[in-house]
Order: structure tokens, then C-alpha cells, then sequence
């Protein structure tokens, strides 16, 4: 089996080509840049079911449901690189849709650009932001209609 580090730059090349999907698409054109970011979370979450069937037994359950048994699954390398996938994938997945719904919402790809950079390296903070130009997008809809 693959070393624990060499899974975690794995994972990030796929990430890595979903998020260039979408940095792309004014070139590659929406749906198929969404598309292509959502097949990218495919072999993610593959990976991430992976590792949690066959790491199930490593997870702590003494200290129950709490933040401090999230600590202690958090410290095997497995657990944080599944951990890690997952942000990976939800981080992509919610670029997808920001994607997707700003051709809707007539975000310019100028803004859809900084949103998608802001879901990729801070995901929720990215999309709030995005949540925040659409619904400005369209009240300004709303207001020339």
C-alpha cells in the first residue's frame, strides 16, 4: 500500500484537476467544467470510503460523541488524511455548484472566480461570499427588470 503522504498528494492532484475545470470555464464552457469537477470527486470519495471501511476499527470510541474524541481519531494519520478527503471533496463539490447556479445567477466570471479561489483555500468563508454576489446579482436583477 501507498504511503500515507503520497495518498494525501494523490487526492490533491485530483482535487487540484477538478478546481482547473473550473478555473476554466470560460474556455472549456460550464457544464462541461462542472461536470468535469464532479467526476473529480468520484475517485475521492472512493478513496475516502477506502480508508474509513478499512480504518474502522482505529477509530477512538471511549471518548463518545465529543470534539475531544474528534482529537484523538484526528491524531492516527489515516483518520486526518480521510478527514482531509473529505473536505477535499465537499470543498470541490460546493465549487461546482457555485459554478453551475452563477450562470443562473449572472455572477461575471470575474466574481465566480474569486469566489471559487475563496471556496477552495477557506470553503465556507468562499461560499458565503459567493451566496453574498449572487444574492446582490440578483437584487440588481430585480432592480433593472
Amino acid at each position: 500500500m501507498m504511503a500515507i503522504e503520497t495518498w494525501f498528494v494523490a487526492a490533491h492532484a485530483v482535487a487540484f484537476a477538478g478546481w482547473a475545470a473550473l478555473f476554466a470555464l470560460p474556455w472549456v464552457g460550464r457544464r462541461r467544467a462542472v461536470l468535469a469537477a464532479r467526476w473529480a470527486t468520484v475517485p475521492l470519495c472512493l478513496l475516502y470510503l477506502v480508508f474509513l471501511l478499512t480504518h474502522l476499527k482505529a477509530i477512538p470510541t471511549e471518548a463518545g460523541y465529543t470534539l475531544a474524541a474528534v482529537a484523538l481519531a484526528f491524531e492516527r494519520p489515516v483518520l486526518l488524511l480521510a478527514g482531509w478527503i473529505h473536505y477535499l471533496v465537499l470543498d470541490l463539490f460546493v465549487g461546482s455548484w457555485e459554478a453551475e447556479h452563477g450562470g443562473e445567477a449572472g455572477v461575471p466570471y470575474p466574481l465566480l472566480l474569486l469566489c471559487l479561489f475563496a471556496t477552495m483555500m477557506i470553503g465556507p468563508l468562499g461560499l458565503l461570499l459567493y451566496l453574498g454576489v449572487a444574492a446582490w446579482k440578483r437584487r440588481a436583477r430585480g432592480r433593472i427588470a
